[in-house]
């Protein structure tokens, strides 16, 4: 009986280290012999955390631990980086690539990426052609560009359908990937609601999940969403959006920052629309994001901007508004509700002349 229960504990013990065994990793990556000494990182994008880091020894790299379930990390060495998904067994990550492979989900994910990356391509050489047509006018090259990219949003629909149900770190890339090309909150949703709870609850899914709802809530014909920002007016003290949208006239608002060359471009175009138009038609109004307050007013300083602006605001604009990149213009009706939203250039000023009369 005492020799049984022995082989039972031997037995169940060899098992567990068996499994341990079965769940570890090894993670191995080649690079330049300039990267020697230098420290490569691992990166959790569930919850942007570095998890670990392997120093570089004669061109190489190693990580090895043991893990539960997939999951999509990231390797980060200097300017290099490649994406891989960690799961049991020797992963060869290529920086050269920003791939990696040898485990089942990675070469998938590799094979994957090859279809991707099809996509893109034919969707870019097609809208490149049809810009560089110049038989084509103006209002039919941007109709034409608009139908291609209808055309091939529709394809990567097609294409990551049956990747977004599936309940692993390849469904969560593929729901993912859509929240990238989506355009719409109605878009995004056509695939978000197929996906897996999995790939549902992948972090930057989770993330992008948000800000298509912040744009739903804030769509051309919503009402304004209200923020404060305690210190953000020019004398530091707390000011509103209430304090200048919804008050009886087309508002004007500027989400920008004095590090984004392509806010500064559009300065000329919102300096012409302001002296163009009385104050009683038209207001504008700066919102400095995502800047530090000194910058922001040295900027205003520099470019000789007359309207006011709201300082210090951070992120809490572009999280309520789903703004993912400025400038991004936003014209308010005098009942405060969005007229328009992402506005630029000759397009600013078209529709301004449409609702204003000249």
């Amino acid at each position: 009986m005492k020799t049984t229960r022995l082989f039972s504990v031997a037995l169940v013990a060899l098992l567990l280290v068996s499994c341990v065994r079965n769940l570890g990793y090894t993670i191995e990556g080649e690079v330049d012999s300039s990267y020697n000494g230098q420290v490569a990182y691992l990166l959790d994008y569930q919850n942007e955390a570095i998890v670990d880091s392997a120093v570089v020894t004669d061109g190489r790299f190693l990580f090895s631990g043991t893990v539960s379930r997939d999951s999509i990390r990231r390797i980060d060495l200097g300017r290099e980086y490649a994406n891989l998904i960690l799961e049991p067994g020797r992963i060869v990550v290529h920086m050269d690539t920003h791939l990696a492979d040898g485990t089942p989900l990675n070469d998938a994910r590799k094979a994957y990426q090859v279809q991707f990356d099809s996509l893109v391509n034919d969707l870019r050489s097609r809208s490149t052609a049809i810009a560089a047509d110049s038989t084509l006018d103006e209002t039919t090259r941007q109709a034409r560009i608009e139908e291609t990219i209808d055309g091939g949003t529709r394809r990567f629909a097609a294409f990551l359908h049956p990747y977004v149900s599936r309940e692993d770190a390849l469904g969560a890339t593929a729901l993912w990937n859509w929240a990238f090309i989506a355009r719409t909150p109605e878009e995004f949703e056509s695939l978000y609601a197929e996906g897996s709870e999995y790939a549902r609850n992948f972090g930057p899914v989770v993330r992008m999940a948000s800000v298509f709802e912040a744009l739903r809530k804030t769509a051309e014909g919503m009402p304004f969403t209200d923020f404060t920002i305690p210190t953000g007016a020019a004398d530091s003290t707390a000011v509103s959006l209430s304090d200048y949208v919804g008050r009886g006239k087309y508002v004007l608002v500027d989400f920008w920052a004095s590090w984004c060359g392509p806010c500064r471009a559009e300065m000329p175009t919102i300096r012409e629309v302001w002296d163009r138009y009385d104050r009683s038609q038209l207001d504008v109004l700066g919102v400095a994001v995502l800047d530090r307050r000194d910058a922001s007013m040295k900027a205003v300083e520099e470019m000789g901007l007359p309207w006011p602006q709201i300082l210090d605001a951070g992120t809490i604009p572009t999280d309520l508004y789903g703004i993912s990149g400025i400038p991004h213009i936003i014209l308010f009706g005098p009942d405060g509700k969005i007229v328009a939203r992402n506005l630029r250039g000759e397009g600013l000023k078209a529709r301004l002349a449409e609702l204003l009369g000249h």
